[in-house]
């Protein structure tokens, strides 16, 4: 119905340019101060592109033509119900038994243990992100939870919060450490600014027309001025401009030391400007409408279906060859996995672009971190307001030394009455991950170990909350090597890798492959440093690349 719309929208305004024409000829100089020529060249080219745009839309179509998605995870998922409602047919194929991949959640008994959404970009109504959830069902009859403060950081005694009040957090800042305030007063007011960055999510940037860029360059004013405010600067840089130890750990508590300056007051600012809600139910849930979103509009997925090799033949991608040898023909293939399982198994490093490969070489430029993290039962109701980092006396180097507790007493359902969930994440560097894919090996000495640094977790939260003692009662655990096994997460990081200042000055790999003409990238490797807002929007563009190379319009 929207695209009869379009046609005869697009019909009207052609004849109107046509009456335009001839008036004007008749008439020079009335409607509008040309000559005749002038004119002719003006609203014929008009005609002319919007008959053209008529019969390349009316005619050919999409119909029959389908667009096969490695992958079901949120990128995935986002991109097949897209492609459902341009009009391709929809093939998604899940190496898992439950679609959403990091998004996602699993159960320990009668307790639910969630793995991925903190707080949610785009809850947030009047967004392109926040369309985007809508359009996917993503916040389909469900409460969206906010919340008055983002986190709490904790050191040696003393603690400070992240109020969605900016001025409140201004002056508990001041209160507690007088000697910065001018460069408080300072980062609060960049974090006011950046309530009103946007995240483009309409179309692709290198879609963008003069329009398309006039707005944009109104809309990203403010943007602009932040990145210029911290032009050349890293997370450690913006912590060196305070002298209260507590004010950088808070700081360092969200971001990691090598990312960019701006990201802090970004992410703080987004989270200020009222955005950041919880879906109720949590991530798992919120994967499952999407799912069910996509069936509704006649899309298929397929799960416990490992693709092994994407079958290539005069550069372009004819379909997918299955973990059993089966073969399943396209007319697009959109790689919604990890990318260096797409160019390491799917297809060959021979079509990794050279971006990709500084990537992957330059670690230092482009750094990835690991996780160790742990979910406890609780006794009785807990006492902590908000995500909470604290202080940690790590067991081996390559840990953090700060360690992040969250309780879910906001999803009752988690747990069985009178009890609780408290989740625990423990930061590690890259080079962590060597150790636990070697320990992986032996698997029995691989659980001894997280039941090891669980105990000593464990510990350090009864020594800062007594209350728990005796009452914590370890349900899992689960480590790089648990994103790697279920996601073929590189080197087992459940996000992307890091922009630094060390990274090139457009660090964002391109979607298209290079000699293949029909297979897209998607998912939060093309849009670093990834979480779910980098997947949902790369799932969107990449059904809107295809449907440019189809010449169709982009607009869904």
């Amino acid at each position: 119905m929207k695209s009869k719309m379009k046609f005869i929208l697009g019909l009207l305004m052609a004849l109107f340019g046509f009456i335009y024409i001839i008036l004007a000829l008749k008439n020079p100089g009335f409607f509008l101060p040309l000559k005749k020529g002038t004119t002719y060249v003006i609203y014929g080219g008009y005609i002319y592109t919007t008959i053209r745009l008529l019969i390349q839309n009316r005619i050919k179509g999409v119909k029959g033509k389908k667009i096969i998605i490695v992958g079901g995870g949120i990128s995935g998922l986002i991109s097949g119900i897209y492609a459902r409602k341009a009009g391709f047919d929809v093939e998604i194929f899940e190496k898992n038994p439950v679609a959403g991949g990091e998004c996602t959640g699993w159960d320990r008994g009668p307790y639910h243990i969630d793995n991925c959404i903190h707080w949610l970009m785009g809850t947030k109504q009047g967004s392109d992100l926040n369309k985007i959830w809508n359009t996917v069902g993503a916040l389909d009859n469900v409460k969206v939870l906010s919340f008055d403060r983002m986190y709490t950081s904790k050191l040696n005694g003393k603690s400070i919060t992240l109020y969605q009040d900016a001025d409140r957090t201004e002056r508990e800042l001041i209160e507690l450490s007088p000697e910065d305030e001018e460069e408080i007063k300072k980062l609060i007011n960049n974090v006011k600014k950046a309530e009103n960055v946007m995240i483009p999510a309409n179309k692709p940037t290198d879609f963008w027309g003069l329009f398309d860029l006039i707005k944009m360059g109104k809309d990203m004013k403010v943007t602009f001025s932040l990145f210029k405010e911290y032009s050349g600067q890293d997370t450690k840089d913006l912590m060196n401009r305070f002298k209260h130890p507590l004010i950088k750990c808070m700081i360092s508590d969200f971001c990691t030391r090598e990312s960019l300056g701006r990201s802090f007051p970004i992410a703080y600012g987004n989270f200020v400007s009222g955005d950041g809600g919880i879906p109720q139910g949590g991530s798992r849930k919120m994967a499952e409408r999407m799912e069910e979103r996509l069936k509704a509009l006649g899309g298929t997925i397929f799960k416990d279906s490992q693709v092994e090799k994407i079958e290539i033949k005069d550069k372009k991608g004819t379909g997918i060859i299955m973990s059993d040898g089966s073969f399943h023909s396209a007319d697009y293939i959109i790689c919604a996995c990890d990318t260096d399982w797409t160019f390491n198994h799917l297809l060959g490093k021979e079509y990794m672009s050279n971006l990709f490969r500084e990537v992957y070489n330059n670690r230092e430029a482009y750094p990835v971190y690991g996780m160790f993290q742990a979910a406890f039962a609780v006794d009785g109701d807990l006492t902590l307001d908000s995500e909470t980092i604290l202080d940690f006396d790590k067991p081996e180097e390559w840990m953090s030394d700060r360690l992040t507790v969250k309780t879910y007493q906001y999803e009752p359902s988690f747990a069985p009455s009178g009890k609780q969930i408290l989740q625990v994440l423990l930061g590690m560097e890259e080079k962590a991950y060597e150790y636990w894919e070697e320990l992986y090996k032996n698997k029995e000495a691989y659980k001894a170990k997280k039941i090891e640094f669980a105990k000593v977790i464990c510990q350090r939260i009864t020594d800062e909350y007594p209350q728990f003692e005796g009452k914590l009662e370890l349900l899992d655990t689960w480590t790089p090597m648990t994103y790697k096994r279920y996601c073929n997460a590189y080197k087992g990081y459940n996000q992307a890798f890091v922009i630094t200042k060390k990274s090139r000055k457009n660090p964002y790999p391109s979607p298209y492959i290079k000699n293949l003409s029909n297979v897209i990238l998607s998912g939060q490797w093309v849009s670093p440093p990834g979480g779910l807002p980098g997947a949902a929007i790369t799932g969107k563009f990449a059904v809107q690349r295809i449907l440019k190379k189809e010449k169709q319009d982009v607009d869904i």
